[in-house]
């Protein structure tokens, strides 16, 4: 049987989640270790990733720790629907996929199109995928540090979405985890999806503007609105990473 290296493994967790998220009403999904750090994540929208990101990072800690404490054994799948979600947890190898479906999702087929996402899942292999992400991050670090900027890694990915949204996240935890803040990140990856709308003169409502409904109406503009996001990112974490 041949062994799955950690490059393989992490890009294994993000084509998993870019699959889960094109299932009709899926909102977003993540996976994440068992301390709660993301390792990928993807959301329609970036609203929906400020809401329920932090959510599903707080409960699945307590979620474990409470079937500890009441000696339930490890869960391995969890499902909750409120009146406006659903909810989806899993769990595999120290690894959490996280789920969330607005109340239009087929539950019954989200459910057929997670039997067969579960293949991919097995796939992804707690230590190695969380080492990989964490050499993704120094390598960020690194170039941003020594080149002052990641141009270069970016135009090595340039040439998939998939590639382009795995640095996006990669990006957006490093922000995150030097200090930066969501409601500042939201702010400027709204404003850039409003410029880039606004000069591609689509005849499209800027709700349909997201890089998922993108993928399919028009690649290169979804590739360059991953692109802008990217340098904004990027720019935001350089200014922390600046001597004081």
């Amino acid at each position: 049987m041949r062994e799955t290296t950690a490059s393989q493994t992490l890009e294994a967790a993000f084509r998993l989640i870019d699959t889960i998220t094109r299932i009709k009403g899926v909102l977003g999904a993540l996976l994440m270790d068992q301390n709660g750090d993301i390792i990928a994540q993807d959301f329609i929208l970036q609203a929906d990733q400020d809401r329920y990101e932090p959510f599903a990072t707080d409960l699945i800690p307590h979620l474990v720790k409470g079937a500890m404490e009441l000696k339930l054994g490890a869960i391995t799948d969890v499902m909750f629907q409120t009146t406006n979600m659903t909810l989806r947890f899993a769990h595999h190898e120290r690894i959490w996929l996280a789920i969330f479906a607005g109340n239009n999702v087929n539950v019954g087929m989200l459910n057929v199109e997670l039997r067969g996402a579960r293949t991919q899942f097995r796939t992804i292999v707690g230590g190695a995928v969380a080492a990989e992400r964490d050499s993704q991050k120094e390598e960020v670090i690194e170039a941003l540090r020594t080149e002052g900027s990641i141009t270069r890694i970016m135009d090595a990915r340039s040439g998939e979405l998939t590639s382009l949204r795995a640095l996006h996240a990669i990006l957006f935890q490093l922000a995150i985890d030097n200090g930066v803040t969501r409601d500042t990140i939201s702010r400027r990856i709204n404003d850039i999806n409003y410029r880039i709308y606004r000069d591609s003169l689509l005849d499209i409502g800027f709700d349909f503007f997201n890089r998922k409904a993108l993928d399919n109406y028009d690649p290169v503009l979804a590739r360059k609105l991953m692109r802008e996001q990217i340098l904004g990112l990027t720019g935001m974490l350089l200014q922390k990473l600046k001597p004081s």
